[in-house]
């Protein structure tokens, strides 16, 4: 009673305001409700998470342990009894206790990807029914745990159906449509590259690294014949990318069409084609780089001189000689030093004889191709890494 009497001759003083007055301290108190509100709201918010950390914390090495013996598992458990064993150590499944439970199995699959063959696994994912979780995360989530989501899926390996990917494949966050395209190269059941056949599919240094992982860890075993978008690509990133896929995964299928890309007239493009057929050791193009390489840009006169290297047919050096003699880029020149020093026996002596007669700053290019403490361009694409090309990302010499 007494609030509302108080409240009463409150706004009968504010009445006896002038009108400006009145409504400077109606937005006032408006200030002040707002104020309240959002400091209460982020006290709670804070809480929350502060305790939810502490939450996890505290069963996130219980969970581990526990799927962790799970799949170690050699005996077979079913789905219902793993999803039993859960909810009576650990609780209820819900949206909180999902985030150790993945997070812990997350973190297991990417310390060992073999685990995701274990016995035992797929009953995990059925138990717990964890990719229908994360399904409702893609619908009901911001950007940045939708984002999230898409790393997670491509992860634990799981795909999902195309009607929860396609949506964000086209969504008007930049972020989250290049993380989903990506993504459903890994993830997607029905047609996993069906954007390569897109001329809006922009690839960056990223994308491809990212996209490189997905079709090592889904589709190294079938892998799809990649001539077609390396002829007909009209986006010159996705076809960089194709040729460096083609390169990496050594695709001789598709040579035939990366030979007819040394005619592009885009630099970059070529220059891919040149590294790519260098790292396939495509020895027959030999004769074509040499006959085009005055002609080229540098970088791609660079990409010549790498490609002849890791080709090591032997019948270069003659041609080395003459590049290294009419060469003005000592950037270039020093490349085509080392070439020739690594090439062969032959090769070695030249440069050993060429430095006892020149003079001056050629003569410290030579001196620094012979130290093996100076470190080599040469190192990254060694004929034995080309010859033996072991399936790890270091040898896409991917360039941003």
């Amino acid at each position: 009673m007494a609030l509302l009497n108080y409240i009463d001759r409150y706004l009968d003083i504010m009445l006896s305001y002038p009108f400006v007055i009145r409504v400077a301290m109606i937005f006032i108190l408006i200030n002040i409700f707002a104020a309240l509100i959002f400091f209460a709201t982020l006290y709670f918010t804070v809480r929350n998470r502060k305790k939810l950390e502490k939450e996890i914390k505290t069963v996130y090495p219980e969970q581990r342990k526990f799927f962790s013996d799970i799949l170690a598992s050699q005996a077979f458990m079913p789905d219902f009894e793993i999803q039993n064993q859960f909810v009576e150590k650990f609780g209820k499944l819900n949206n909180r206790s999902y985030i150790p439970a993945i997070t812990s199995l997350q973190d297991l699959v990417k310390e060992n990807p073999d685990l995701i063959k274990a016995k035992n696994y797929r009953s995990i994912i059925d138990g717990l029914k964890i990719d229908r979780h994360l399904e409702k995360r893609l619908d009901f989530s911001s950007t940045r745990e939708r984002l999230r989501t898409f790393q997670t899926l491509s992860i634990l390996d799981l795909t999902i159906s195309d009607s929860k990917i396609l949506p964000h494949t086209y969504s008007r966050n930049i972020s989250l449509k290049k993380e989903s395209r990506n993504s459903y190269v890994g993830i997607s059941s029905h047609d996993p590259f069906k954007f390569f056949e897109h001329t809006d599919n922009s690839i960056n240094y990223w994308d491809q690294i990212n996209l490189i992982k997905q079709l090592e860890i889904h589709h190294k075993n079938h892998l799809p014949n990649f001539s077609k978008w390396i002829k007909y690509s009209k986006n010159i990133s996705q076809q960089t990318f194709i040729i460096k896929a083609v390169a990496y995964f050594k695709q001789r299928s598709s040579i035939p069409a990366l030979i007819e890309l040394l005619d592009t007239p885009d630099h970059t493009v070529r220059k891919e084609v040149i590294s790519a057929l260098g790292t396939m050791q495509v020895e027959q193009i030999e004769d074509r780089l040499i006959s085009i390489y005055h002609d080229q840009p540098q970088a791609c006169q660079d990409a010549i001189i790498e490609a002849l290297y890791t080709i090591n047919s032997g019948n270069c050096l003659e041609f080395l000689k003459e590049a290294y003699t009419f060469s003005s880029n000592m950037e270039s020149k020093k490349l085509i030093a080392e070439v020739i020093y690594r090439y062969n026996e032959a090769g070695k002596h030249f440069i050993e004889t060429l430095s006892q007669q020149e003079e001056g700053f050629e003569k410290l290019i030579l001196e620094h191709v012979k130290n093996p403490l100076i470190p080599s361009r040469l190192s990254l694409v060694s004929r034995k890494t080309a010859k033996d090309y072991a399936n790890n990302l270091d040898n896409l010499s991917f360039s941003i």
